[in-house]
């Protein structure tokens, strides 16, 4: 193909790219919600709490995502906070990304390692803290 081909289609984006990004998020939500449905059947339990009795930071995870993904917040929030700000940090690193694409340069997503540090804290003195306070199990 000629780079005449690519440069006309790049000039008209405005009209190609919402309809091609509308059917996109179209697939998408398909496929992760025929995702949500096979993992929700098929969910592996985890090993350490197998092993041990006691929920690791990790435990309810993924049922935290599949209720993400069905739009129960409240419920995604109990099960595993971590999970939904995961989920919360990957979209702020995508927008960064996303805009320096189009060339504007925006931080969003935290890089202090302090920050980092004190995050790995909190998560650690919450999984040990949810073993003993009956309110941060999450729901079986």
């Amino acid at each position: 193909m000629q780079a005449g081909v690519f440069r006309s289609l790049w000039k008209y984006r405005l009209i190609w790219m919402p309809p091609a990004a509308l059917a996109l998020a179209v697939l998408l939500h398909g496929l992760v919600w025929h995702a949500a449905q096979f993992t929700a059947d098929h969910i592996l339990f985890c090993p350490f709490y197998e092993a041990t009795g006691l929920y690791c930071p990790g435990c309810g995870g993924t049922r935290s995502i599949l209720a993400l993904i069905h739009g129960h917040v409240t419920l995604a929030l109990h099960e595993n906070p971590w999970a939904v700000g995961l989920v919360l940090v990957v979209l702020l690193w995508y927008i960064e990304r996303l805009a320096a694409l189009f060339g504007k340069k925006i931080r969003l997503f935290p890089r202090s390692l302090a920050f980092w540090l004190t995050v790995c804290g909190i998560i650690i003195a919450w999984g040990v803290t949810r073993n003993f306070v009956p309110a941060m199990m999450p729901i079986t």
